[in-house]
């Protein structure tokens, strides 16, 4: 009888362990997941015709009504995609450079009407350079990157102190007077980045991100990582783009005259920085909340700050516009090595829309976006046309020249873009795909004599 009753509260115990794991589970997928049937349907169409790969946010009226995430994180691991994996956010980051700015001008450590050099140094020599337009993109610095990709050795890593000492000794020309023009301009973040490490007694742009936002905010999956690392490292999605040659996401170096993206990959500032959805939703909160950064700070980065003799929509690291329905809309996009990011806010109804992609679908994605911000205006969610470009390049390696004229028949109703055919076609011969390039020019006669 003892045997029986110590075997029955054994499987008692187990049962609960088991009810109280399936519980955990439920209640995990109910806080990594935020339903929405119409945005869900949107985003699982896209992502099976391969028009997307990633995660989405939408909130309206200050209320999150979708997260989800679609598609594979990592092709070697083949682990989902989820509201909680991190990606590197490219440009999105600089928003987060110019807030290490502003936090430091409120602990009365800079002001943005300060010099660069001050923090930079004397034997920086663009002297009337100021960090508000830095900031604003108006100083008009020269671009580095077509340097390092002429003259830098591949096999080294670049960093910011890098960069900056090619401005102090090769002392490239300006594009334009400080203050007249705006020129989007990676250099004025990078060194930003280094005027942060200046003005806080050497802490670097990552440690005092960390402290000041990152750790108050619990943004546990936000960080600056080395490329080498992302690779291997648990729910991270690394960016891939696709491989003409092979008709498959690569990883994007690996590709020709792609070196840079890992030997600039040290630079930080003007991008580089991972966050996922869940933390850039924690990211949106903390914009809204004075107890950190001040309500004169966001007035600051929410304006924009035109140069005297140009017009702009920047402001300090967001773009800034106005919409008739929604007021003052801050926003920005990222793109670097396979990576695409966006968010944009609505400051006064407190929308927001958040899409991160990791596999470079940039033949859709302003349509995407275009059509999430439509459907917070009440507007139905459109859906993009397929590409005949874009459906060829993924099925090119599967095609032969027998099966051209019933593949295009299959896919008749697709957008048929003779000149990006044509551009595609010099893009196959650069690679030397000629089978692919002659296939190509059989599709084009095939779409003229059907027109």
């Amino acid at each position: 009888m003892y045997k029986i009753y110590q075997t029955a509260i054994i499987l008692f115990l187990a049962l609960s362990i088991t009810s109280c794991d399936a519980q955990k589970k439920t209640n995990l997928k109910t806080t990594t997941e935020v339903q929405n049937d119409t945005l869900d349907n949107y985003f699982s169409k896209l992502y099976a015709a391969k028009m997307f790969n990633g995660a989405v946010a939408v909130k309206r009226n200050g209320k999150l009504i979708f997260k989800k995430g679609y598609g594979i994180a990592n092709l070697k691991k083949q682990n989902p995609f989820l509201t909680t994996t991190a990606m590197e956010i490219a440009s999105v980051s600089k928003q987060f450079t110019s807030t290490a700015i502003l936090l430091l001008q409120q602990e009365n450590k800079l002001k943005v009407t300060d010099f660069a050099t001050k923090y930079l140094g004397d034997d920086f020599p663009y002297k009337d350079v100021t960090i508000s337009q830095l900031l604003s993109h108006t100083a008009g610095l020269a671009d580095y990157e077509d340097y390092f990709k002429e003259n830098w050795n591949t096999e080294v890593i670049a960093y910011n102190k890098d960069i900056l000492n090619y401005f102090k000794t090769k002392k490239p020309a300006i594009i334009s007077v400080a203050g007249e023009k705006y020129h989007y301009s990676n250099t004025g973040y990078v060194l930003l980045a280094e005027i942060v490490s200046g003005a806080s007694g050497g802490v670097t742009l990552e440690k005092y991100l960390t402290k000041k936002v990152f750790e108050p905010m619990q943004m546990k999956s936000t960080f600056f990582m080395g490329r080498d690392s992302i690779w291997d490292k648990e729910n991270y999605a690394p960016g891939y783009m696709f491989s003409l040659a092979e008709c498959k996401n690569v990883i994007p170096e690996s590709l020709p005259n792609n070196a840079y993206y890992r030997f600039l990959s040290g630079r930080l500032g003007s991008g580089r920085l991972s966050s996922s959805i869940d933390d850039l939703i924690k990211w949106d909160q903390f914009l809204y909340d004075d107890s950190i950064f001040n309500a004169v700070s966001k007035e600051l980065a929410f304006s924009k700050n035109p140069p005297t003799k140009d017009t702009s929509d920047y402001g300090y690291g967001w773009h800034i516009t106005n919409d008739s329905i929604k007021g003052k809309i801050v926003s920005h996009t990222g793109s670097w090595a396979g990576n695409l990011t966006y968010i944009r806010r609505s400051i006064q109804t407190k929308d927001l829309v958040i899409i991160l992609n990791n596999t470079y679908n940039t033949a859709y994605i302003k349509e995407i976006r275009a059509a999430v911000n439509d459907f917070l205006n009440g507007q139905k969610l459109n859906f993009p046309k397929a590409k005949g470009s874009e459906l060829f390049k993924i099925d090119a390696c599967k095609l032969s020249f027998e099966k051209i004229p019933k593949w295009y028949k299959d896919h008749k109703n697709s957008n048929w873009d003779l000149p990006a055919l044509t551009s595609l076609q010099k893009d196959y011969v650069k690679i030397g795909a000629t089978n692919k390039s002659e296939m190509l020019d059989l599709l084009i006669k095939t779409i003229q004599t059907n027109k």
